[in-house]
């Protein structure tokens, strides 16, 4: 893509050289905000996919001990296993202990996404933004690194590491994803190459390049981790992929630092101007971060206006739950009923990244403009491919041959959810994107993480439930087929086009107000 700054300026009623210089910050800004995904993203595909599930699985079997025989320890056992909490008062399936983590983790994971998108909304400064990317990057790459030191009996330690690394992800994420719509937005306002660009289709564009960097950058990740591990005298040494993992992000996050630049004096919904380079004392003030949450409460009074928006987050929702828990379940299944190594769960997570590349960039790029598909429709057909995982997974009830029976037919999911999965990312980030109103990016871009992650307090907790009542996680694959059918029907209700209006109305209003309060 040419960000060329020829004849910038000309349609855009600024001093040409002025114009130049905005152009090439943006051209910086989009650059910086491809290194946010290309050095978080191994976390959410690797860690959280992979190498976390993994490993709370490990610790609580090498804890745990028999179902049937609480007597006998399991660590060297194929056995079905339990590990005993608080002092052995609850015993949960040790796949369980996996899922009730994640699920806690979102739940930290949402108020604190909340808290910290009105500091974001209240300093429409990218400088700003950058700092938040990079303080809680470091905390979570930290995390990630600690957890490579613990001992097998420190479960609880581990939990809370997991806990701590993945409520700063999505800190990051939300903030991330809030920086797209304005970086589009100077990029046809300085850069004369994509003045005449249509704005639905660039961001789907730099959405997808985006997602498709990350993923590289998480294939990358985790063919390093298997050589890592095959190397170690141990191959269940999944701690140093979480090592890997954490020295990544944090080593690669630095360009954002010197990438991310203001194009122009950011606009301040508070008068404290005089602070916003003080970040540290920005970041724990009362004041700031209670507006995370009264936004919050207003883009939720103001719904009625956003009808469309609130479709697209229940459908979003649903569609999320579903997806991540089948992931974190597939990687457990694959490890307690199919008995695969840690080595092919990795080759499973690689086939899987590779697709999710592919997916991610020829879906927008080219098969949702070779067949003409709006943004929606291309939704809706992705949700429809995805729910063949579980459908196949449910046939393992009623055949011996087929239906996730054999090691070899989850490199054949791989390649189906990789597909699945990068789609998913580019149209879902651009489509809402599309639809909320300007100048709240990040307010509501933390409803959609809360939507996005916050879905997945619910499914662990549900699969979790299951498993520990059955013993047997294939039951889950009956859920998670029916939550991704029942998304289809909302889905189908959103109209984008009176989305864009009730955005436009949301503003209007919001105008309104505050120009009658100023009045007063």
């Amino acid at each position: 893509m040419s960000y060329g700054a020829s004849n910038t300026g000309a349609n855009t009623g600024i001093d040409p050289l002025r114009a130049s210089l905005c152009a090439q910050k943006t051209k910086n800004n989009i650059r910086g905000w491809y290194f946010y995904s290309f050095s978080s993203e191994p976390f959410a595909v690797s860690a959280v996919a992979t190498y976390i599930p993994l490993l709370l699985e490990q610790f609580a079997r090498m804890n745990g001990v028999l179902v049937d025989d609480h007597s006998i320890s399991c660590s060297e056992s194929h056995e079905k296993c339990v590990l005993g909490l608080f002092d052995n008062r609850v015993f949960i399936d040790t796949s369980s202990f996996a899922l009730y983590t994640f699920s806690a983790s979102v739940l930290f994971q949402t108020i604190l996404v909340i808290t910290v998108s009105g500091l974001a909304d209240i300093w429409k400064s990218v400088r700003f933004k950058s700092k938040v990317l990079i303080f809680f990057g470091v905390f979570g790459s930290l995390s990630l690194i600690l957890i490579s030191q613990l001992n097998s009996n420190q479960y609880y330690s581990l939990a809370l590491l997991c806990i701590t690394a993945n409520t700063c992800y999505g800190v990051v994420n939300v903030v991330g994803n809030s920086l797209l719509p304005s970086f589009v937005s100077d990029l046809i306002k300085y850069d004369s190459s994509q003045m005449n660009k249509d704005v639905d289709s660039l961001t789907s564009i730099i959405s997808g390049c985006g997602a498709s960097i990350g993923y590289s950058s998480a294939l990358f990740v985790q063919v390093a981790t298997m050589w890592l591990i095959k190397r170690s005298k141990s191959q269940d040494n999944i701690q140093l992929g979480a090592m890997f993992v954490g020295l990544w992000w944090v080593a690669w996050q630095t360009p954002i630092f010197w990438l991310l630049a203001d194009v122009e004096t950011p606009s301040l919904i508070v008068e404290a101007s005089s602070d916003v380079d003080d970040f540290s004392q920005s970041l724990f003030k009362w004041e700031y971060m209670r507006y995370g949450w009264t936004s919050i409460f207003e883009a939720i009074k103001h719904a009625r206006l956003l009808k469309d928006v609130v479709i697209f987050l229940i459908g979003w929702f649903i569609i999320s739950d579903s997806l991540t828990t089948i992931n974190s379940t597939a990687i457990l299944f694959s490890k307690t009923e199919l008995k695969m190594s840690t080595l092919q769960l990795i080759v499973i997570s690689i086939l899987t990244m590779v697709n999710a590349i592919i997916g991610a960039y020829f879906i927008p790029h080219f098969i949702a403009q070779r067949f003409n598909w709006s943004a929606k429709n291309t939704l809706l057909y992705i949700i429809c491919w995805a729910s063949v995982i579980p459908l196949y997974g449910m046939l393992g009830f009623f055949f011996n041959s087929f239906g996730l029976k054999h090691q070899f037919e989850m490199y054949i999911m791989a390649f189906w959810y990789g597909i699945s999965l990068g789609g998913l990312s580019a149209v879902s980030r651009s489509l809402f994107s599309l639809i909320i109103p300007k100048g709240r990016e990040s307010t509501f871009f933390s409803l959609f993480s809360i939507t996005d992650k916050g879905s997945s307090i619910v499914g662990p907790v549900l699969v979790g439930f299951l498993t520990d009542r059955t013993h047997n996680i294939r039951y889950s694959f009956y859920l998670l087929f029916f939550l991704l059918v029942l998304s289809l029907p909302v889905l189908n209700t959103l109209n984008i086009s009176r989305a864009k209006v009730e955005a436009q109305e949301l503003s209007r209003v919001e105008t309104d107000v505050q120009i009658l309060q100023n009045s007063h």
